[in-house]
């Protein structure tokens, strides 16, 4: 069913690789996805990938203020660098050279430089929610890059973050489901936005990335996982003891195209819609 839409998913999908060093010398790798969106370098991901991004800079500045690093936070974040993985990347490097983001949706749009020889062969296209409608129980595909381990280490004398050698190419994953619900998530300042919650869960490696219909056109971005209460506790033996869990139902939470379409107008980039 959805063999067409995820072949059309990998030409403008990508892995997104957060490497982050700690005050404390921990070093650790985070997975995400972004969307190429135009041929002017602007692409789409999660809105709290690019807070963890300014966090970490933030982190720097403070660091960089204090004369002494021994009084602060050992989980603070001592030096960071982003893999925006597009075909040659390791030549090109992408930067983010401009960002918006719309936090209550948890949406963002960024401008990478730069892009080196790499052209996208295929943009994607938005579905067109005011001609065609989501609707409650209407197949979707969620597109990422789940249950995979990038190893990251530092290495002190270049100052740089390693790499494992197989770490790349990171592999995909699509999963599907159907649209279970629609959320609004209310806003302190007036705002709201549109969450599409389906009936399976987003997983790790997958935020940013796409959740499709049936023809490769974008509904939605991977937002969250929400875990909904089922009511009742589950009672079962391990190591010879008798244990009770709460059982709870996770399902994945997409930021709603028509969010993400008026954060596109409101900053005039360039997009298909279709």
């Amino acid at each position: 069913m959805f063999e067409q839409a995820v072949r059309l998913a990998g030409r403008f999908t990508f892995p997104y690789v957060g490497l982050r060093r700690a005050v404390s010398g921990e070093v650790r790798a985070t997975l995400g996805a972004f969307v190429v969106l135009n041929e002017d370098g602007w692409a789409l991901t999660s809105g709290h990938i690019v807070d963890d991004i300014l966090s970490c800079e933030r982190d720097r500045e403070e660091l960089a203020a204090e004369q002494s690093h021994a009084d602060e936070p050992r989980d603070l974040c001592a030096r960071h660098f982003e893999l925006w993985t597009i075909p040659g990347f390791e030549q090109s490097k992408p930067r983010i050279a401009e960002a918006r983001v719309r936090p209550l949706s948890d949406v963002a749009l960024v401008r990478l430089e730069s892009f080196g020889d790499w052209v996208p062969d295929e943009l994607p296209l938005l579905r067109d929610v005011e001609a065609e409608p989501i609707e409650q129980g209407a197949s979707v595909c969620r597109y990422g890059y789940p249950f995979h381990n990038v190893q990251a280490g530092f290495n002190e004398e270049t100052n740089e973050f390693a790499l494992r050698p197989d770490s790349f190419p990171v592999p995909s994953f699509a999963l599907d489901g159907i649209v279970a619900r629609f959320h609004r998530m209310n806003g302190n300042d007036g705002g709201c936005a549109l969450f599409i919650e389906t009936s399976t869960p987003g997983l790790k490696g997958q935020s940013g990335g796409p959740l499709l219909d049936v023809h490769g056109r974008i509904c939605g971005l991977q937002s969250h996982t929400v875990h909904l209460d089922l009511g009742f506790d589950a009672r079962f033996e391990k190591d010879g003891e008798q244990r009770t869990e709460r059982q709870f139902l996770n399902v994945g939470a997409a930021t709603h195209v028509a969010d993400v379409i008026a954060l596109l107008e409101e900053t005039g980039i360039a997009y298909r819609m279709g």
